[in-house]
């Protein structure tokens, strides 16, 4: 008998280059799009709601290295149609949610400190023994950057830092 996988889920982890002096960049980019409470269950603060218009651009400059080498190593060209930030004080978390159920999402853990949670992904399907939800959380340091396809379920624990977790999250469309 032979094992074999019928799906697998795709997943990339990059290290932002330079990371201190882009992380100065954004933080100071993210000034123009100030984030504010999200709606309804949320307890994060977000600017998703708000005018973010320009904000594709200006990330892109700084993130050019990295956005090459994301390309490079899908082996495929995309656009960014949205970005946002989104930052987590002492016991904020972010309910289960997707992007869409097409394209690529990706996360830049901008400040993640040390006990502040990354992000938990879900498998699309039970685990084929016990019928139960499996999870999984790809282990990341501040500057990373995950990327997922979007239609994959994702959630942030509380954080339980004293410190605010901030992420920069952008979906990306293949083109």
């Amino acid at each position: 008998m032979i094992q074999q996988t019928l799906f697998n889920i795709p997943c990339w982890k990059i290290q932002t280059i330079n990371f201190e002096e882009k992380k100065k960049k954004l933080t100071k980019l993210l000034e123009s799009y100030p984030e504010e409470l999200a709606r309804k269950l949320q307890t994060f603060t977000t600017n998703r709601q708000s005018d973010r218009s320009g904000l594709v651009e200006q990330f892109s400059l700084i993130m050019s290295e990295e956005i090459e080498d994301i390309s490079k190593e899908i082996k495929k060209d995309f656009s960014i149609p949205e970005i946002w930030s989104v930052s987590y004080g002492k016991g904020d978390y972010h309910l289960p949610h997707n992007h869409s159920s097409i394209g690529l999402t990706g996360i830049l853990y901008l400040n993640l400190p040390e006990d502040s949670p990354a992000t938990t992904y879900i498998q699309p399907w039970n685990d084929y023994e016990f019928d139960i939800v499996q999870y999984a959380e790809l282990p990341s340091t501040e500057g990373d950057i995950a990327i997922v396809p979007s239609s994959i379920l994702h959630f942030s624990k509380p954080n339980e830092s004293d410190s605010k977790k901030r992420i920069i999250s952008w979906d990306m469309k293949i083109v």
